[in-house]
């Protein structure tokens, strides 16, 4: 398999995993809410490892920031149900 297949596939996983995070905003609790895999940041560090490779494409900086992008309306959404119930 290519790099740069390699590279999609990390892509399509992360947004798979974004997906999953979009439809659980505000939704979890227990242990889900501490599992790392479903903060925004986790899948953040991820995203700007795979931008940081030396032969990563254009096309796959791009939708890179479309994630980046949908992480930041995702992070949001966990900081407003973080905060606590008046």
């Amino acid at each position: 398999m290519s790099r740069e297949a390699i590279q999609r596939q990390e892509l399509a996983h992360i947004e798979r995993m974004i997906v999953e995070l979009e439809r659980t905003q505000g939704a979890l609790r227990g242990v889900g809410a501490h599992n790392p895999v479903m903060r925004p940041e986790y899948w953040r560090q991820r995203i700007q490892v795979l931008m940081r490779s030396p032969d990563v494409t254009e096309p796959m900086i791009q939708h890179a920031l479309a994630l980046l992008e949908r992480l930041d309306h995702v992070s949001n959404g966990h900081e407003q149900s973080d905060q606590p119930v008046r």
